[in-house]
């Protein structure tokens, strides 16, 4: 990934980092540690941890926390959405920077160091960096790796890059403050597809969206197909809400899974004319064939049990993008609202970053 850059100079920049949970118990104490334990000066940070209402011991855990740590500040969510707990605690910042953290990842220990150098060296309005996979037994770590991979992700780089580059959005995000009181904080009509929306308003004003795979960040995907099914069923469906605000989201890798699901029925139907049928089972036969080689390379070094799950687990992302995607679609034609548009504002102020 060529050589290390210098991340000495980061200044005197205070640094908010925002968190919104929801019933995240398993892992939001080792979340909490890895964002506590920075090698950024303490007293140049706050954390704020927005709670959507868990029903599990989430609070409970971030309540003990903060009574040992007065840089950790627990808020509450009614909104119960990612970006409505992102905005709450935003607003309730003082930071020159917004660092945004989730409740199932794990920051490097240099995470904030590296960030606010290269705000600061590149003049970006918000960089990001390399999400590591992980996974829990061997459906999980089949997972992680077709997350990994671009046969699986396709244009999401941030999972897979390994130079510095601007990209459309990056994972997580570490922003000048300034940014969002130039276009107003996430849009909370967007779920899950809040970064990505913002990302593309700071782009539209001129700002720089900036990766760097020296900024890491462990993410614990979902642990089975079912929830990964439903996972990206969302990202596809809240890709075409997104496009319909902006359309210049769409690129032409993100309807490849729509495609291979509108061909699915018309395959079918072939399959049943003897004349069609050996095209439609060549067609299945390709995808097979690509699943199992972009599979052979996602897992590289891991045990046959998580080797032989990464065809399928790409074929349900895939499908359940498609099928999203779609849903989306039938949601544009029948004109159902899905709202948009006019994302809370953050007062301005004087910056220092």
């Amino acid at each position: 990934m060529g050589s290390t850059p210098d991340t000495k100079e980061t200044g005197s920049a205070f640094v908010s980092v925002v968190l919104p949970v929801l019933n995240e118990e398993r892992h939001i104490e080792a979340c909490l540690r890895s964002v506590l334990e920075q090698d950024y000066p303490p007293e140049r940070y706050e954390v704020i941890v927005a709670d959507g209402g868990s029903t599990d011991r989430t609070r409970e855990i971030v309540a003990a926390v903060a009574a040992r740590d007065p840089r950790v500040l627990l808020i509450d969510n009614p909104g119960r959405l990612q970006a409505a707990g992102l905005n709450r605690a935003i607003l309730a910042s003082r930071g020159d920077v917004i660092a945004r953290q989730d409740g199932h990842a794990e920051w490097a220990s240099d995470h904030l160091s590296r960030s606010v150098a290269l705000l600061l060296r590149s003049g970006a309005d918000n960089v990001g960096g390399r999400q590591e996979a992980v996974g829990d037994g061997a459906s999980g770590r089949a997972i992680a790796a077709a997350m990994s991979s671009p046969f699986g992700v396709g244009g999401a780089r941030f999972r897979y890059s390994d130079r510095e580059e601007e990209m459309r959005t990056v994972f997580l995000g570490t922003f000048r403050r300034s940014a969002f009181e130039r276009v107003g904080l996430f849009d909370e009509a967007y779920p899950p597809h809040e970064d990505y929306e913002l990302n593309e308003r700071i782009r539209s004003t001129g700002g720089r969206i900036l990766f760097s795979p020296w900024i890491r960040t462990r993410y614990h995907v979902r642990s089975g197909l079912r929830a990964l099914g439903r996972q990206y069923f969302r990202y596809g469906r809240s890709k075409v809400r997104v496009a319909r605000a902006r359309p210049g989201v769409i690129r032409v890798y993100h309807l490849a899974p729509p495609a291979l699901v509108a061909a699915l029925p018309l395959a079918s139907v072939m399959a049943g004319t003897g004349r069609c049928r050996r095209l439609a089972l060549a067609g299945a036969g390709a995808y097979a064939a690509a699943c199992l080689i972009a599979a052979g390379r996602a897992g590289r070094g891991s045990t046959l049990d998580v080797r032989v799950r990464i065809p399928l687990t790409f074929a349900v992302m895939h499908l359940a993008w498609g099928a999203g995607f779609w849903a989306g679609v039938v949601e544009a034609v029948r004109g159902i609202e899905t709202g948009g548009g006019s994302p809370p504002q953050l007062p301005g102020r004087s910056q220092t970053v």
